[in-house]
């Protein structure tokens, strides 16, 4: 999936769920340094109405975007949809550069094997 740096983790979630595998049922989700439902400040951006219990906080990812996170090439973050059925996604930092076309982004780029099923 290729991103600008404005687009926000709310534009890769759904560039994940909606454009690459092709779900359409919505849930909540959040983003996570690769350790899920992690309790570490900061490592969390979760799509919720409630506050960080100790920060009153909560990274929103629809207001974060990519440039915010400093992100790096190789980086691998994880990705967790529908807290019920617990979809973890790993997700990993393929590089930087300057946009290929002007076109509508989040793209697709290429695809590995078929998407899995939303429910089975």
């Amino acid at each position: 999936i290729e991103m600008r740096e404005a687009q926000t983790l709310d534009d890769l979630h759904e560039a994940i769920i909606y454009g690459a595998f092709g779900w359409d049922d919505p849930h909540m989700y959040s983003f996570f340094d690769n350790i899920p439902y992690s309790e570490a400040p900061g490592m969390e951006y979760s799509l919720s109405t409630e506050a960080d219990p100790i920060s009153g906080k909560r990274p929103n990812p629809t207001s974060t975007t990519l440039k915010e996170l400093n992100l790096r090439e190789g980086q691998r973050f994880l990705f967790l949809f529908d807290f019920g059925d617990d979809q973890q996604f790993g997700i990993e930092v393929g590089g930087f550069g300057r946009s290929r076309n002007k076109g509508r982004y989040p793209l697709i780029v290429g695809e590995k094997g078929r998407a899995p099923k939303q429910y089975y």
